[in-house]
C-alpha cells in the first residue's frame, strides 16, 4: 500500500488460477487502487499466479467466499472498498465514477454503476437496471439486489456501521451480497450512476449449482429483515421457490448449451407451481444483474 491508495479491491479466490490474472489486470487503471487477493484454501496455483500478477495475497483455510471477503476487508486500510469475484472484471471508468460520487457526498455509503453481463459463449450485453432508487424498503419488497458486488464501491466506515447494527446479521451460505446491501441501506444512502462498472460472468457462480438453496436463503434474509424493521413484504411460497429455482436452472442449462436439461428443468418448474402464470413466475426469479446465475 502507498500513501495515494484510496480504494482496496478485495478478490476472494478459490482454485482460480485460470481467471485471477484477468481479474487483477482489470484493476490496474484504477487510480489509487490496492489489490488484495484472499486465497480461500486453493489447491491450485491461484496464490502464485496472483502474486506474479502484482497483487497482495492473504491465505486462509477454505471457508467460503463470504468469509474471504470479510478477511480481505479486515486487512484493508483505505477509505473505500470494492469486492470483485475472481472470474469477473472491473471497468475502471465506472469504478472511478463511483469513487467520485462517494468523495463528493458524505451521505452516500455505497455507489454502484451498470453491469455488462458476459454469457458462457463470451457474448456481452448491458444488463437492464431494475431500480430507480435503492432503499431498505425497496430491497425487501423486490427481493433482489440492484447489482452484483463488483458493480459497487462502498465506504469502509459504512461497512463497519452496518456490521454493528442492532439487527444481528443472518448467517446464510448464499445471498450474502443481498444481505450486505440491505444493511448498507440502513446506515446511509445508496447511489447509482450509468457508467458500466463491471463485466460479470452469468450462469457461473455457486448459486447456479444450488438454485433452490440460494433462493431459500434469499427469502430467509427477507423474512429476517422484514420482521426486524416492520416492513411488509410478500414472501414466496414453497411452490414459488421451487418454480423459480427450476426456471433459473433451466436458464443456466440453456445458456450452457444443455438443451435437454433445460427442457427438463422447465417442465419441473411448471409442475412445481402450476397455478402461476409463466410471466409471474419469471418475475420471482433474481435478475441476472442482481445475482450470480
Amino acid at each position: 500500500m502507498t500513501a495515494v491508495d484510496i480504494v482496496t479491491v478485495v478478490i476472494p479466490a478459490y482454485n482460480s488460477q485460470d481467471t485471477i490474472r484477468r481479474a487483477i489486470d482489470s484493476c490496474r487503471a484504477i487510480q489509487g487502487c490496492r489489490i488484495l487477493v484472499v486465497d480461500d484454501g486453493s489447491t491450485d496455483a491461484t496464490a502464485s499466479v496472483a502474486r506474479d500478477a502484482g497483487a497482495e495475497v492473504i491465505a486462509q483455510t477454505n471457508a467460503g467466499a463470504s468469509q474471504a471477503r470479510r478477511t480481505g476487508i479486515s486487512h484493508s486500510t483505505t477509505e473505500f472498498i470494492a469486492l470483485l469475484d475472481a472470474d469477473d472484471e472491473l471497468i475502471p471508468a465506472g469504478v472511478t465514477e463511483s469513487l467520485r460520487m462517494l468523495q463528493s457526498d458524505a451521505e452516500l455509503c455505497v455507489v454502484g454503476g451498470r453491469v455488462i453481463g458476459v454469457d458462457p459463449s463470451g457474448r456481452e450485453q448491458l444488463l437492464k437496471r431494475h431500480y430507480r432508487n435503492v432503499s431498505t424498503e425497496d430491497l425487501l419488497a423486490t427481493g433482489f439486489g440492484p447489482w452484483p458486488p463488483a458493480a459497487a464501491v462502498m465506504r469502509r466506515s459504512a461497512f463497519d456501521r452496518s456490521a454493528s447494527l442492532f439487527i444481528p446479521s443472518l448467517e446464510t451460505r448464499y445471498a450474502e451480497d443481498y444481505e450486505l446491501i440491505i444493511r448498507l441501506s440502513m446506515v446511509g444512502q445508496v447511489g447509482m450512476h450509468n457508467e458500466p462498472a463491471t463485466r460479470y460472468r452469468l450462469y457461473a457462480g455457486k448459486s447456479s449449482h444450488a438454485p433452490t438453496a440460494a433462493i431459500t436463503d434469499k427469502e430467509a434474509i427477507r423474512t429476517h429483515y422484514a420482521f426486524a424493521t416492520g416492513a411488509k413484504v410478500e414472501l414466496m411460497s414453497p411452490a414459488e421457490i421451487k418454480g423459480a429455482a427450476y426456471t433459473r436452472a433451466a436458464r443456466s442449462a440453456w445458456a450452457n448449451n444443455r438443451k435437454t436439461s433445460a427442457a427438463l428443468w422447465t417442465l419441473r418448474s411448471i409442475a412445481a407451481a402450476p397455478r402461476l402464470l409463466p410471466g409471474k413466475l419469471l418475475k420471482r426469479i433474481w435478475r441476472p444483474a442482481a445475482i450470480r446465475q
